[in-house]
């Protein structure tokens, strides 16, 4: 038994398993006379359901950790060098990604027994966004071993109910020690804001001996923050537009889930279909440009399975129809016979 096999199966395991399989684990290494082992297993902090659900997906994903890093150092680098094209293009696969993730959350969630709310699906999606934009985020994440959301606040900022992941693996970059202390509750719900770095203010108008190349690197300079500027206000206005069409699309879709609790069977092959696509969309790494077209997709083969199901209720209503026709049909033909029978009676009597 050592650290890393014991943290691996508790961060893997439903967040309400976690305290009853740490003090067992606690007890085991005490019993091998590892007190040393059984101090630091009881030191493991039990994750929020929202950290949870991000280990889960970092177990259930292939590559994600990968693809989380890569894509997060192509958005800073954006940033870095005021690539105002790259980074719109970036950002919109940013939020693809973030999408289809907490999508797949939501299933994880199901598939074990949780429902996820929105605040709950609103901290993943801060975590997994914050991850994006800050590399020792990133590593708390892809350590598999997170104990508390994370949300990014801006200008390098991170706001987390914990200081830091659980103990992290070797062959990553350690993370610090969770203390005894029980972790505290975010003192946020929003969901992360992504802003571009302020770029510098353009330089002071040029000396009358200013050169020709003088004027035209100053011009650069000046278009490229104008450049900055715009990728970032059209970045958080896509961010702020999305964000609000997820909340219009969650709210509509509990309150159809509620208006069809009968059909919920039929449905779940729906939302299983929307599942499945969503997680078919995160393996295509290399088509991330193309993802937010196959989610759309989704959505639609979801509304015409609700449709199929409202004609199959139809289908079931004049079946049933039929079946009262042809009851009363089959009593006329009864008492036809019946009356038949007692002429044929009466014929012979006579």
């Amino acid at each position: 038994m050592d650290l890393d096999d014991v943290a691996d199966d508790l961060y893997g395991a439903p967040p309400d398993q976690f305290v009853a399989r740490r003090d067992a684990a606690a007890k085991d290494a005490r019993a091998a006379g590892d007190r040393d082992l059984a101090a630091e297993i009881s030191a493991l902090r039990k994750p929020t359901v929202a950290a949870w659900l991000v280990n889960a997906l970092l177990r259930d994903v292939p590559g994600l950790d990968e693809q989380l890093v890569t894509l997060g150092d192509s958005l800073r680098e954006a940033e870095r060098t005021l690539d105002g094209a790259g980074l719109r293009d970036l950002s919109r696969q940013r939020r693809a990604l973030v999408t289809s993730l907490v999508g797949r959350a939501k299933a994880l969630g199901r598939q074990a027994g949780h429902k996820v709310g929105d605040a709950v699906a609103q901290e993943v999606d801060a975590t997994l966004t914050a991850a994006l934009a800050d590399p020792e985020v990133a590593r708390d994440v892809t350590s598999g071993r997170l104990t508390a959301g994370r949300e990014f606040v801006g200008f390098g900022g991170i706001a987390s109910g914990e200081p830091a992941a659980a103990p992290a693996r070797p062959s990553r970059a350690p993370a610090s020690r969770a203390s005894d202390e029980t972790p505290r509750t975010t003192t946020s719900r929003s969901r992360a804001h992504l802003r571009v770095v302020e770029p510098p203010e353009p330089a002071q108008p040029p000396e009358p001996r200013e050169s020709a190349a003088d004027r035209r690197r100053r011009r650069e300079r000046e278009e490229a923050v104008a450049s900055a500027r715009r990728a970032r206000d059209e970045a958080a206005d896509a961010l702020r537009t999305a964000r609000e069409q997820l909340d219009d699309a969650t709210r509509e879709r509990d309150a159809q889930q509620q208006a069809a609790a009968d059909a919920e069977t039929a449905a779940s092959d729906a939302r299983q279909e929307v599942d499945d696509l969503n997680a078919a969309l995160v393996d295509l790494r290399h088509r991330l440009a193309a993802a937010q077209k196959a989610l759309t997709r989704a959505d639609e083969a979801e509304s015409r399975a609700a449709s199929s199901l409202h004609t199959r209720e139809k289908d079931v209503t004049s079946a049933q129809r039929d079946l009262r026709r042809a009851e009363r049909a089959a009593s006329d033909a009864a008492h036809a016979l019946e009356r038949a029978e007692g002429a044929l009676a009466d014929l012979d009597g006579s």
